[in-house]
């Protein structure tokens, strides 16, 4: 019925008007005269009434009329009955028009940059959109997709704010940070694992350690713990975990009084002396904390089998990662702090090999985790923070759980943060996350990149995403009967197929990518090869000058300064280190410098001579209050110490 009765009014009004055109032209051609002048509408113009309609030189013409509106009316009736074919959905990639129309061709600049519409070496709008629209994105890539070309360095090398980014093999400071130094960025490179350049530091407990409020700094440690302590086991070492997380925050409490706050001193409360319960009820009489005291006294009611069981989850979780001197240097002191990247430009690239990932994912679970609370913790200042900031989460699955991105993610970009996520595989979230928070993520991030989709699963879904689309079947069949005369038929219909296959998700052009922003059509795009793109090839070679690695003689202050740290624990302790004794049962017993001793006064007399420092201490100090631990030192150790101390305090002078 909802056909009818569209298509007959549909017929009667087309046949007329049809007729009325027609008729005129035919009664200006009986009666000579020129159709312009009296418009196509004439037989309504100059109607004759009713009576004359039979009358030359009306007849003909309005019979026209009414034949016209007998068929366009048989027509449409035809139309009715006619058998209806079956439509499906309506899936579509979205053309330049419509892009345009759904804000998708801004100027670069204006936001992210997911790809273009031309090849990679060719010059063709790029398809960006604002961040107020898209202020996220999800990156699905395998390896040697293009990610980093494509996507990360583009995006790098445009983002007017500070960024943060996760950067696997060093690849994408190397292709940027110059030109983020060069437009003003303070750059820093924390990569605890190159060996080859200095690290810049971070440690999460500096923040912790200048709060006051013993409540909030209690609660400051446990996030802390819950950033990056993590078991894939949730039985047993889960409990566990849930014991050794308040384990961590009565160790740090301890660590902050002590003077110490690093997670190295956490690693050294711990493990440094076994876990037993002598040690944890000599932590309970030293730590003022009473939550801390409780925690370590109801530990040291455990035998020690159970504490050891709890040192092995803790350890597991991740704190074993601290027994690494490397690991121990780059989080003993802050070079840069989250809480100015919204107030002046910054670019902070985390450097991790990909061999490394998964050795570091604690730290790097600790270091985004915390970036990602200090951003939500406070609304941005328009006026005193007006700088937007962009985090790159590269090789996010193999990064272990990190829930408090799903958490925060719909409500950073109110905050003034930009996440992209990007991960290898669709697989490679559910086995971390599973399909509820993948399809949560999914659904945060805004708008989806898919590049090269190699796994059935990631190819499977990405055509899932795509839609359905209706497709116009037709059969055509020959058949003879008994007299050998040949029958055709012709069947159509309609069917239902996906937008793209899974097979051709996976067989599209390398240089293609697909995008599928949310409640708009997908959109087929090239994507970006910076070093080929005439935009971003020429940003790339405008970068001069070395590039800008932390200062190496900033490191050796602060390795010094480590080395100082630790011969004066060493002292505290009591221990005269690598002290060598005379051969000779009886004979005078010949002591040795400690080579830590010596070595640093190796290095930091030059310094100090330089400075017109005087070469011996008139009055040697006291490094433990007591003095008992010096006298083990013959004068040459007790003066190095003395020289250590001065040497402390200048470097505490210089704010290194």
């Amino acid at each position: 019925m909802q056909r009818i009765a569209y298509l007959l009014p549909l017929g009667l009004t087309s046949g007329l008007l049809v007729g009325l055109i027609v008729g005129g032209l035919v009664l200006n051609l009986i009666l000579g005269r020129d159709p312009n002048a009296t418009g196509i509408f004439v037989l309504i113009a100059e109607f004759p009434g009713f009576a004359r309609l039979t009358s030359v030189p009306w007849v003909l013409p309005w019979q026209i009329v009414g034949a016209s509106t007998v068929l366009f009316t048989i027509a449409a009736v035809a139309l009715t009955f006619r058998q209806q074919l079956t439509e499906y959905g309506q899936a579509k990639f979205q053309a330049k028009a419509e892009m345009k129309a759904n804000g998708l061709l801004q100027p670069l600049g204006a936001g992210m940059v997911f790809g273009k519409l031309g090849a990679p070496s060719k010059s063709a709008p790029y398809v960006s959109a604002t961040f107020q629209k898209f202020p996220h994105c999800l990156v699905v890539a395998p390896t040697r997709a293009g990610k980093g070309v494509g996507y990360v360095i583009p995006n790098t090398l445009l983002f007017n704010g500070s960024i943060v980014v996760l950067d696997v093999k060093g690849e994408i400071f190397e292709a940027t940070s110059r030109r983020r130094q060069a437009e003003g960025d303070a750059v820093y490179r924390f990569s605890p694992f190159d060996f080859e350049h200095p690290t810049h530091r971070y440690n999460p407990l500096e923040r912790v350690a200048r709060i006051e409020n013993l409540e909030q700094r209690y609660t400051e440690l446990a996030k802390i713990s819950d950033y990056f302590l993590t078991v894939s086991d949730k039985g047993t070492a889960g409990d566990f975990l849930t014991e050794g997380r308040e384990l961590f925050v009565a160790a740090g409490l301890l660590a902050i009084e002590r003077g110490k706050p690093t997670i190295g001193e956490i690693s050294r409360i711990l493990f440094g002396r076994g876990a037993t319960q002598e040690v944890y009820g000599e932590h309970a009489e030293e730590v003022k904390h009473p939550n801390a005291a409780q925690t370590f006294r109801k530990f040291a009611g455990y035998s020690d089998r159970t504490l050891s069981s709890h040192a092995s989850v803790l350890g597991g979780a991740g704190m074993t990662l601290w027994n690494n001197p490397a690991v121990d240097r780059a989080t003993s002191g802050n070079d840069f702090s989250f809480a100015d990247l919204r107030k002046r430009p910054m670019s902070i690239y985390v450097v991790v090999n990909a061999d490394d990932i998964r050795t570091l994912s604690p730290l790097v679970r600790l270091f985004f985790g915390e970036l990602i609370a200090t951003m939500r913790s406070t609304l941005p200042d328009p006026k005193s923070e007006p700088w937007p900031v962009m985090v790159m989460l590269d090789e996010f699955d193999q990064l272990g759980p990190m829930p408090i991105v799903e958490q925060a993610l719909k409500q950073l970009a109110g905050h003034g943060a930009r996440v992209s996520i990007i991960t290898q595989s669709i697989p490679g979230l559910d086995n971390i996350y599973g399909e509820n928070v993948r399809l949560s993520l999914e659904s945060a991030a805004g708008m989806k990149l898919y590049l090269a989709a190699n796994d059935k699963k990631t190819a499977g879904e990405i055509s899932d995403a795509l839609g359905k689309t209706t497709k116009l079947s037709v059969s055509d069949s020959v058949s003879r009967d008994r007299d050998f005369m040949q029958r055709r038929s012709v069947s159509r219909r309609m069917e239902e197929r996906p937008l793209l296959t899974p097979d051709e998700v996976r067989r599209l052009n390398p240089d293609q990518a697909i995008l599928i922003p949310e409640r708009q059509n997908p959109l087929l795009v090239h994507r970006i090869v910076y070093f080929q793109d005439p935009t971003f090839k020429s940003l790339f070679a405008a970068q001069a000058g070395p590039l800008p690695y932390p200062s190496k003689d900033g490191a050796t202050l602060r390795a010094l300064a480590a080395r100082v740290e630790e011969l004066e624990r060493q002292a505290g302790q009591k221990v005269a280190v690598d002290f060598v004794r005379a051969e000779k049962p009886g004979s005078a017993a010949a002591l040795s410098k400690p080579k830590l001793a010596a070595e640093l006064m190796a290095v930091e007399k030059p310094l100090f001579e330089q400075n017109g420092q005087p070469s011996e201490p008139s009055s040697p100090p006291d490094s433990t209050g007591s003095g008992a631990s010096l006298a083990a030192f013959r004068p040459d150790q007790i003066i190095a110490v003395a020289r250590m101390h001065r040497f402390t305090k200048k470097v505490q002078e210089m704010g290194a």
